[in-house]
């Protein structure tokens, strides 16, 4: 089935409703605030994020909040705030799951397993087999 326009957000789009989830903030504010939070990892170029923002307004998931000088401010609405939380958790979902994969692994999918041996061995695959689970 295919999926829905914004059901599940990129890590850019994430980002920039968490910014917005403190409260009014303009594209500057939003792409320091990315940036800081990220500790880097996540730079917002202005193409990026006016694009994100027009999309997110044509959504209904943020309003303009107002003009001060030559910034233009933005509110989340109830539909952002629904986006962010839905995607927060389906991430921390995805966080348990690895956690308890990680826990509960069997013993052919950990260090050491078969495949490891017949590699140590000599006996590889031939090109393009996969090996059995």
């Amino acid at each position: 089935m295919p999926k829905q326009a914004m059901e599940n957000l990129t890590e850019s789009m994430f980002y920039v409703l968490m910014a917005l989830q403190r409260g009014d903030a303009c594209g500057a504010e939003i792409t320091a605030y990315a940036a800081q939070v990220s500790g880097g990892a996540v730079r917002l170029g202005p193409a990026t994020l006016y694009t994100l923002l027009a999309r997110f307004e044509k959504e209904g998931f943020l309003t303009d909040a107002g003009t001060v000088g030559c910034k233009r401010y933005y509110r989340l609405t109830a539909a952002g705030k629904a986006a962010y939380e839905g995607e927060r958790a389906r991430l921390q979902r995805c966080l348990d799951d690895a956690a308890r994969a990680e826990i509960t692994a069997p013993a052919s999918l950990t260090k050491g397993d078969a495949r490891d041996e017949t590699a140590r061995q000599g006996n590889r695959l031939p090109s393009g087999s996969l090996p059995v689970l």
